[in-house]
């Protein structure tokens, strides 16, 4: 039996019970009892206990002090994936303690370890839109139980698929981050080329070596995209198409410039080098 509390849920115990549901089959009873929590095989979120060999996982205790080395602080969401995470990956098809460690960082960075900040209560003065608000949403305003308890389970579906297509990704971005890497020696005055469209952009974000990526976006067009707004195209060229962007760069083949700079579109590689080349 996974246990969780019952009453209003959040984003944490959520995706926590969706993680869990990934690799195990458990039935989910949402308590605050005591007793029924002493009897489940899993607990998440209640119990004012962390053990995870007994699978305890409560972090709104006072000796709970855990956090990353960024300081932000622990929530169930991220104990699960730090316990789950390897094995959830492994189910879904990625070998390598390398490959796996760096999905499990990546998958951490772009979604759990905001879920545990926001349930830390580190946004509170922040009324941004978040995946905790989404879910927050999915509560019934009714204290009717079974109304309850239907909106958590649509909610866990609703998350499961998340981090379905979310560890998808991050197996995808593991397997060519050392083929990124290894690319990282043809690097030429900031700019990458790459022979191949390759899920680049986490990966130069941490690599400010590279100012502009050009890359092929499909058979017939190449693209160019810039890591940071610093890196952006020239505003020359910012917002312009087709007749009007060749005349200004002299291209013969130029398609598009976003108007913030961040990227553009050609149909050659040669042209997509010189507007990655231009200042």
């Amino acid at each position: 039996m996974l246990i969780t509390h019952s009453g209003r849920f959040h984003a944490d115990e959520v995706f926590a019970t969706s993680m869990v549901l990934m690799v195990e089959q458990h039935e989910v009873l949402r308590t605050r009892d005591q007793a029924e929590i002493d009897k489940g095989s899993i607990v998440l979120d209640v119990g004012s206990e962390y053990n995870p060999d007994t699978l305890r996982f409560d972090h709104h205790q006072n000796s709970f002090t855990r956090e990353r080395e960024d300081g932000t602080p622990f929530a169930t969401a991220g104990l699960i994936w730090e316990h789950y995470g390897s094995r959830i990956l492994q189910s879904r098809g990625l070998e390598g303690s390398e490959q796996i460690t760096y999905a499990l960082k990546w998958v951490d960075d772009k979604l759990i370890k905001d879920i545990d900040a926001v349930d830390n209560g580190m946004y509170l003065e922040d009324p941004r839109p978040s995946v905790s608000m989404i879910i927050g949403l999915m509560n019934q305003s009714s204290d009717d139980e079974d109304k309850q308890l239907a909106a958590f389970n649509k909610a866990v579906t609703f998350t499961s698929d998340i981090m379905e297509n979310l560890v998808a990704s991050a197996i995808k971005e593991a397997q060519v981050a050392s083929e990124l890497m290894a690319l990282m020696e043809t690097v030429e005055n900031g700019i990458l080329v790459l022979e191949k469209n390759l899920p680049y952009k986490d990966f130069i974000s941490k690599h400010p070596e590279v100012r502009r990526v050009v890359y092929p976006r499909n058979e017939e067009q190449f693209g160019v995209y810039c890591n940071g707004r610093e890196n952006h195209l020239p505003k020359r060229f910012r917002g312009l198409r087709d007749q009007e962007l060749c005349e200004v760069t002299g291209l013969e083949d130029a398609v598009f410039c976003h108007k913030s700079g961040f990227m553009s579109v050609t149909l050659s590689l040669e042209s997509a080098l010189f507007m990655a080349r231009s200042e």
